[in-house]
């Protein structure tokens, strides 16, 4: 940072502790220490949320993420394979107490060597990494089948077995992710504010294929019949039981424009959507009735980046690297992603507009920043033509093309604006967003709307009530 801009911000520089997902390309910042001109700490701040960011290709991103998440080298291979071979001979000298089979210590030894060729030479990046951990837990489903065939009672034996894949089946469910998309989606950054340990701990491994061993035969179940007094005929226990099965719970419904998770119902979906319905200060609003006044300009200082663009499911969001910022009201806020509304979600004297973007900011405290860009028909749009050239095909599907962009193109000549605290448009409707919102609108061509609106036809929130709230406009 500026030595100018010290004292105002309270720190020198910031450090970053940043989590990487080698598998999904994509990292997240977990802690921020702020540190004084002598690199002395401030203060240090965990991120109660972290964002995942994903990997932007022919950026700095990529490069860290590279040297984070590089493969391990031969001789590592060779450490992990030897370490995996005294694993199984222990388990198996184990299994040789009971009566198994003897080990051949020389014959595991030529195999633990043949696993380092196999794996450097023939395959690729995550096959390499998770080849280890396949072994290993091939010869630990082998040794548990080992124990369920040398078992006399075949019931106990089948119930072992179940134990087992079941347990194997909780292990890859623990490796699922979730991602989340809406306003405060995360970008991915040109210049991450530093890196951290790759944390490969998510990463599933391949189900290797268990060895056949011979086990006692499962002794077969038996349905039990019972006479009814009443009409004298034997009723299927089992059968009985299954009238009685409850029925599984209804799935969720989620948040959409429409039908059953439309706004008006955003409140009673999820309690954590509570302040769509109940909030105080919610968005969008109709810009009627603000006061007039000299407001400072807004100070853009957006340059071009590379982006990452996705349809997912509400909207269309582009993602933009790291570099681009503003400065209003003594803070700064950096540029994280932009996604557009049709028709216009809010309203100037009453006038809503064909579409609307929305470019979302955010400074180092997570504060929002949302500067809003009415859509007009009129002459074909440049940067809007370069994002819908690389639409993806699917939803929720992201492509990240070799095209630079400068969100300049998507601000109006006339900088005017009306600016008023509000909230996040989409679920959850988090309040406490700085809005402003440009007087003039930007032209786009008939066409480029309708490209967008058959992608979703209506993606806009209501207009909200003012609640008293104080809105100021440029003079």
């Amino acid at each position: 940072m500026k030595d100018a801009d010290v004292d105002s911000a309270g720190y020198k520089s910031v450090k970053a502790l940043n989590r990487y997902d080698c598998r999904a390309a994509t990292f997240s910042t977990i802690k921020r220490v702020y540190l004084d001109a002598e690199q002395n700490v401030i203060r240090e701040e965990r991120v109660v949320e972290p964002k995942v960011i994903e990997v932007t290709p022919g950026s700095v991103d990529e490069r860290l993420f590279r040297e984070v998440c590089q493969p391990p080298t031969a001789s590592r291979l060779a450490q992990i394979a030897e370490t995996a071979g005294e694993v199984a001979a222990t388990q198996a000298a184990a299994d040789g107490a009971e009566g198994s089979t003897p080990i051949d210590h020389e014959k595991g030894a030529e195999e633990r060597k043949s696993i380092i060729p196999q794996i450097v030479k023939p395959l690729s990046l995550a096959e390499r990494q998770a080849a280890v951990a396949a072994r290993i837990e091939a010869r630990e489903r082998a040794a548990a089948l080992r124990r369920v065939g040398g078992d006399h009672d075949g019931g106990a034996g089948a119930d072992a077995e179940h134990k087992t894949h079941g347990a194997a089946d909780g292990h890859a469910a623990a490796d699922s992710h979730a991602a989340a998309d809406g306003h405060t989606a995360a970008a991915p950054h040109a210049k991450p504010e530093s890196h951290a340990r790759a944390d490969t701990t998510d990463r599933p491994a391949p189900q290797p294929q268990a060895r056949e061993i011979e086990s006692k035969p499962v002794r077969p179940t038996v349905v039990l019949a019972r006479s009814d007094p009443q009409s004298g005929h034997r009723k299927s226990s089992a059968s009985h039981a299954s009238k009685d099965k409850p029925r599984a719970p209804a799935a969720p419904v989620a948040w959409s424009y429409e039908g059953a998770g439309a706004p008006d119902n955003w409140a009673s979906l999820n309690p954590d959507f509570a302040l769509c319905g109940h909030g105080r200060r919610q968005s969008p609003i109709d810009i009627n009735d603000g006061i007039r006044v000299d407001l400072a300009p807004i100070q853009f200082d957006y340059r071009p980046s590379y982006f990452r663009i996705v349809d997912n499911g509400h909207t269309v969001q582009v993602s933009i690297g790291e570099g681009s910022s503003i400065r209003v009201m003594g803070r700064v806020y950096d540029l994280k992603q932009f996604h557009f509304h049709r028709p216009s979600e809010f309203r100037i004297d009453g006038r809503g507009y064909d579409m609307e973007v929305h470019l979302v900011h955010e400074d180092l405290d997570g504060r929002l920043a949302v500067v809003s860009v009415m859509l007009a028909r009129g002459t074909a749009h440049p940067l809007v033509q370069t994002l819908w050239n690389n639409l993806p095909l699917e939803r929720h599907s992201s492509y990240a093309p070799e095209v630079a962009i400068d969100a300049n193109e998507l601000l109006p000549e006339d900088r005017r604006y009306a600016t008023f605290i509000g909230s996040l448009t989409t679920p959850p409707c988090t309040e406490g967003v700085l809005w402003m919102v440009m007087r003039q609108p930007v032209q786009l061509s008939s066409d480029q709307i309708s490209i967008f609106s058959r992608l979703h036809p209506m993606n806009a929130r209501p207009i909200q009530d003012m609640a008293g709230r104080l809105v100021k406009m440029s003079r």
